[in-house]
């Protein structure tokens, strides 16, 4: 199937939504470089953009789009702002292309951190190439909707994996809730990661604790948790 097939599948699999042509080249280059081979299905929709399941040689990938114009612009330009991973042009285009560069480059630090995250493939303008996770059949759930058989063995991964993040890889992930988590084999997949900042960002610390409020607040409906204990486990190191 030729890559313009392709693109007019997933065009239909968006129910019409229009990718302009910088995305469309985008997935162009992919493809042809091999990243992509064909587009499965729409693995989830948000307000930024779409994830598909796609198939390279003989694996499933994720392939993220974000959408240049996005509804949450504004959020992701106040996001960007503190830190960008270039030097960056006002423009909606720059600006999607910087927060899908900015998303690559922190899951790359924190793979690479032991943390775990879908494994970074490639990255092309406003798309992202990543690890799918998930069986033939269907997508992993997130956590807030997977059936967890130990939530106080997910919540001690989740609570190392947190610390790992600001020790290791230097970050806060700064949105963090069960709606960034995916739950696969009983395994947390932590995802969502293009508005993380550095642990010496001057918002860090406001955006950990809020982090931790969130996850404290979800798991306390199953266990018990101690959040300031919580909270010090992570910056403790």
């Amino acid at each position: 199937m030729t890559w313009e097939a392709e693109v007019e599948k997933l065009l239909r699999k968006t129910e019409g939504e229009v990718f302009e042509k910088a995305t469309l080249q985008s997935l162009w280059k992919l493809m042809n470089n091999g990243y992509i081979e064909m587009i499965d299905f729409p693995i989830s929709t948000g307000k930024e953009g779409n994830v598909f399941r796609a198939r390279c040689k003989d694996e499933f990938v994720a392939v993220k789009i974000y959408r240049i114009n996005t509804a949450t612009f504004r959020s992701i330009s106040k996001y960007l702002m503190y830190e960008p991973p270039q030097k960056v042009k006002k423009d909606r285009r720059s600006i999607i292309f910087a927060w899908a560069l900015k998303e690559f480059n922190n899951l790359k630090k924190l793979y690479n951190a032991g943390v775990r995250v879908p494994k970074p493939i490639a990255r092309e303008g406003n798309i992202i190439v990543m690890e799918y996770i998930g069986t033939e059949e269907q997508p992993a759930p997130l956590l807030k909707d997977a059936e967890v058989n130990d939530y106080k063995e997910v919540f001690e991964k989740i609570k190392e994996y947190l610390r790992i993040m600001y020790h290791k890889a230097n970050l806060v992930h700064a949105d963090f809730s069960e709606y960034n988590v995916l739950m696969h084999e009983n395994e947390p997949v932590i995802i969502d990661v293009g508005q993380t900042v550095s642990k010496e960002n001057p918002m860090a610390m406001e955006f950990l604790q809020r982090d931790v409020k969130n996850i404290t607040r979800f798991f306390r409906k199953y266990i018990e948790i101690d959040e300031q204990e919580f909270l010090r486990y992570i910056l403790e190191g």
